[in-house]
């Protein structure tokens, strides 16, 4: 037996409409936003969902809300949140365009890059965010070394669940980017589209994705 995870991207908001780095800071769910998550909602109707967490930040929590109000899964009226699924903070860089974080950070690797998808890219998903962090004036921004401890946490109170449960996470992009990344560094991962699924599977001591950025179970 395995415990089964569905880790799922929230639905867009307007920072995605425009390309901006959200990280903690939070905006609303856009229409097309909305119809993410009642999507989903569909793919997730044949499973038996046991518990549903979501990042404590409103736009995973809102995303979550709409698919168990469509779903209405057993026991479950609202996501369980929980801060270790939040998305990667990114300090100074909160709120500002996508290429800014990009180029300061690369600019540190002796490169030019306009995207944090060509960051993670050329550098790997662990040095990319650890490139951001120093690049941050501020050096707030979370490094490998945070996220790893976050991500850690995330893991044992999935692993602590009953044997079989199926279990859904609405969650962030750059987070799920960086827990797929981390369990199989042989393999690229790019940033998950709005509303699509990351299986992860934790079978014993180990855990390893199943599915990446998918619309299907």
């Amino acid at each position: 037996m395995a415990i089964t995870v569905y880790f799922l991207r929230h639905g867009q908001t307007y920072f995605n409409c425009f390309a901006r780095l959200q990280g903690w800071s939070d905006t609303p769910l856009t229409a097309q936003g909305q119809q993410d998550a009642l999507r989903v909602a569909k793919v997730l109707a044949p499973l038996r969902i046991d518990y549903f967490f979501s990042s404590d930040l409103k736009r995973a929590v809102d995303t979550a809300q709409l698919i168990i109000d469509e779903l209405h899964p057993a026991n479950i009226s609202r996501p369980t949140t929980k801060e270790c699924f939040r998305e990667v903070f990114y300090g100074s860089f909160e709120g500002h365009s996508n290429e800014e974080g990009a180029i300061w950070a690369s600019q540190l690797g002796g490169q030019r890059l306009r995207r944090i998808g060509e960051l993670v890219d050329e550098f790997g998903i662990r040095r990319a965010h650890d490139l951001l962090k120093e690049a941050d004036p501020a050096h707030l921004a979370e490094d490998s070394q945070q996220l790893d401890h976050r991500l850690n946490q995330a893991l044992k109170l999935l692993e602590a669940l009953p044997d079989g449960s199926n279990v859904v996470v609405a969650s962030h992009g750059s987070i799920i980017q960086y827990l797929a990344g981390t369990l199989d560094p042989g393999q690229q991962y790019a940033n998950p589209a709005n509303g699509a699924l990351m299986k992860l599977v934790l079978d014993g001591q180990r855990a390893f994705v199943d599915g990446y950025n998918q619309f299907a179970l």
